[in-house]
């Protein structure tokens, strides 16, 4: 009997132990789009040949699949599975399967008001303007990165998140590994700083009056190490040339402390606003010819800034069809010198200070054509739109979007183009009266809710480049999206 109850005791501890599961819900979605774009490389030519998207055809299917399961005492865990692939992709893509969501959940750990996340998670404050689950939305590292890498659906990064609820006043705490280099988890010698860290503070307070106010206070913040350096630049002065290379030296800080605010001043109105800064060091190695010579590199000073202004406005008319006008104003500065640092020879003062905004982990204009054309910097963007509901279960919007740079385009401040297949091409306008006008985007959508569960969708845009482009390199991108989509 001894030997019995031995035996059943090292049986007992040698089982794997498992937390007991008082409820699990799965969930997920199913999106089949088809992309038609043409003329993304905006018609423009160049030495060498610009390598843009000049048409494209194609269906890509996403697939995600949310398991969560409540645990006992508070604790609650989400898995969620992605794929993202073109339709009989030869490369291998159709068949990755990445993990996209992967955390623990604790509630009132140590402390009531205490919860705390831990793993892979969605990290999203405000509009999107500068923390965005998966920003910045203009480009991707999954299976869509040559393809169509501004719709990824990949959203999740490695942190852990506390959230301290004293209604009404909200803080949230948070870090996340945004670039860990290989050489640094291995422990080789002197790359312990091959990697990026993402953290910060949010504090959410609703004020609890008439107008359901809500003011948003935060401060973010980034360290990159000696990977992220930003590059170097080779001027050629009398082809008006240039070639970048990367540089290793030096962190990159950044910090960002901002405020936001939203307010409903009238029945159906909503107006929001956000003003930020970036202070902190930019690294910048230098080599200009001719002839050539190298002076090094330095670090620059930040100082950019960033504004939005936001209305929608729900008309008190015909509201069996919900109409909806909005509006917006967007500025996030540049930098004339951009590609200049102040140990160059005759350089100003104004290249002691690098005010270009870093896009940072934006997700705003997702789906335009713009924000896959352009990074999130040294621009100003007024957008114009509404919407209605035509008939039941459908709605249709409309938006025009004016974009111009906030400083004007040159050899040191040149146009970079990105591409939806993750290239990107580098275009200066030519002539001594630099313009600054980027262009202008017209897009139409229109939803159908066929069921409470599958969508059908379409979105049609143009977009025309403006006089920052030589009148010769103008075509009007354009694309079509249509997509069918089922939860479940």
């Amino acid at each position: 009997m001894k030997k019995l109850l031995v035996a059943a005791i090292v049986v007992l501890m040698a089982s794997p132990a498992f937390a007991a599961v008082q409820n699990v819900k799965v969930s997920g979605d199913i999106t089949s789009t088809y992309l038609d774009r043409s003329d993304f490389d905006l018609g423009l030519q160049g030495t060498p040949a610009v390598d843009g998207l000049k048409s494209q055809n194609v269906f890509i299917t996403q697939t995600r699949v949310r398991v969560d399961a409540d645990l006992t005492d508070n604790v609650s865990t989400t898995v969620r599975l992605l794929n993202e692939r073109a339709w009989t992709a030869t490369d291998g893509t159709d068949t990755n399967v990445q993990l996209d969501l992967a955390n623990v959940t604790m509630r009132e750990l140590l402390y009531s008001p205490l919860t705390v996340t831990v793993g892979r998670q969605e990290f999203n404050y405000g509009n999107g303007l500068i923390i965005g689950a998966g920003g910045p939305n203009n480009g991707a590292v999954g299976n869509l990165k040559t393809v169509a890498g501004d719709l990824t659906m990949r959203t999740g990064e490695d942190g852990i998140k506390a959230v301290l609820d004293y209604k009404p006043l909200t803080i949230d705490m948070f870090y996340f590994k945004n670039y860990q280099s290989s050489a640094s988890l291995s422990g080789y010698t002197n790359n312990n700083q091959s990697s990026s860290d993402v953290y910060g503070l949010n504090a959410n307070y609703q004020l609890g009056d008439a107008y359901n106010t809500v003011v948003e206070g935060y401060l973010f913040g980034r360290n990159n190490g000696k990977h992220m350096a930003d590059d170097n630049l080779t001027v050629n002065t009398s082809t008006d040339t240039y070639a970048l290379t990367s540089t290793t030296d030096k962190n990159d800080t950044l910090y960002i402390p901002g405020l936001r605010a939203s307010t409903n001043p009238v029945k159906g109105l909503n107006v929001q606003g956000e003003l930020a800064w970036q202070l902190g060091n930019r690294p910048v190695g230098l080599t200009v010819t001719p002839p050539t010579t190298s002076y090094g590199q330095e670090a620059e000073h930040r100082n950019a800034m960033l504004a939005q202004l936001e209305a929608s406005y729900a008309l008190p008319v015909m509201e069996k069809y919900k109409p909806t006008v909005n509006a917006s104003y967007t500025y996030v500065s540049g930098d004339k010198d951009g590609l200049s640092n102040d140990n160059v020879p005759g350089a100003g003062k104004s290249t002691k200070v690098y005010t270009a905004w870093d896009p940072m982990f934006e997700t705003q204009g997702g789906g335009t054509i713009y924000n896959t054309l352009f990074n999130f910097t040294d621009m100003n963007i007024i957008a114009l739109g509404g919407s209605v509901n035509p008939l039941q279960d459908v709605t249709a919007s409309f938006t025009w979007s004016d974009l111009w740079a906030a400083q004007r385009y040159g050899l040191t401040n040149p146009v970079e183009v990105l591409q939806p297949n993750s290239t990107s091409f580098v275009y200066v306008p030519t002539g001594t009266d630099k313009k600054r006008g980027l262009g202008n985007e017209s897009d139409v959508n229109i939803n159908y809710a066929y069921t409470e569960d599958v969508n059908f969708g379409l979105s049609l845009g143009w977009f025309v480049p403006g006089d920052a482009f030589d009148s010769n390199n103008r075509s009007t991108a354009s694309q079509a999206l249509a997509t069918v989509g089922v939860k479940f």
